[in-house]
């Protein structure tokens, strides 16, 4: 009776550690990412405005970006769930899709692709944690500078040399005109359909919007003292005569209303002129 041999090709120990590593990889994602919606994900809640949402995600980019962990073997894969989930977030339609449908409604593709790790930690929202600064997307541009306020509004691209030199400024302007007119940034990487439809071609552009009226460009060197005197010369004031009945109602409204104030208090000297007033005592209020 004879004895039948077979023999077998024998795959390579390290081939199969290699397959088996990125089976492992691909389920401890699948477990991290299953159950968790696209806010989880960001850690934010469903009423997160844009920019708690852009704030969200560079936190996380910050500290899960593959460039920073570089012996995870999964930090890839996790990197481009939380990409996803910033790139439909804020995108104003894209976010209605989601609430509406979930990720069924959107394209696969989407976040497929992100940046390198220095592009989040300088390049990324220049203005987000600035107080003063307001940053505008397309869902609220329309409904800010048609407010009725003044606002100055700085178009940036992430990438612009030119942008980060005056970014400096830009805050100090900001700080100084707080709560006299609304200081506003949109960055053009994110919104480039707007910034188009504004006729935005160079960067930075800057812009001041009243209601009802043509925008203005600023054309002048870019420093703060001058972007202080350009501003300046469309603000416009209301003087109003305080007298004994209408004294507390009028700085009541004026407090209330959350613009800058200024109450000159004068004794009567029979005139107006400078020389006349000059023991006036004035009270601000910005």
């Amino acid at each position: 009776m004879g004895c039948r041999v077979v023999f077998g090709v024998q795959r390579p120990l390290p081939v199969r550690l290699t397959l088996l590593s990125l089976v492992l990889v691909t389920l401890l994602v699948a477990v991290w990412t299953e159950g968790q919606d696209y806010y989880t994900l960001l850690g934010v809640n469903r009423e997160a405005t844009t920019r708690e949402i852009r704030q969200a995600f560079k936190k996380l980019a910050l500290t899960m970006h593959p460039d920073k962990n570089p012996g995870d073997p999964s930090a890839h894969e996790k990197f481009l769930q939380v990409n996803r989930a910033y790139e439909v977030l804020k995108d104003e339609d894209l976010r209605k899709k989601y609430d509406k449908y979930g990720e069924k409604g959107l394209d696969e593709q989407q976040g497929g692709r992100y940046e390198s790790w220095n592009f989040y930690r300088y390049d990324f929202g220049i203005y987000d944690d600035d107080l003063e600064i307001i940053t505008l997307d397309s869902g609220d541009f329309e409904a800010a500078v048609n407010s009725g306020e003044i606002w100055f509004i700085n178009f940036y691209f992430p990438r612009c040399s030119h942008c980060h030199q005056l970014a400096p400024a830009w805050r100090e302007f900001a700080k100084e005109m707080d709560g006299v007119i609304r200081i506003g940034a949109v960055n053009c990487g994110d919104n480039n359909h707007l910034c188009r439809r504004k006729g935005i071609n160079s960067y930075p552009s800057l812009f001041i919007y009243r209601a009802g009226q043509k925008p203005e460009k600023f054309n002048w060197e870019r420093s703060k003292d001058n972007l202080v005197r350009f501003s300046m010369q469309f603000i416009t004031t209301t003087v109003t005569q305080l007298w004994q009945g209408n004294v507390f109602s009028e700085i009541e409204s004026a407090f209330s209303s959350g613009l800058g104030w200024l109450i000159t208090f004068c004794s009567d000297t029979g005139g107006n002129t400078p020389s006349q007033t000059s023991g006036c005592f004035h009270l601000y209020s910005v």
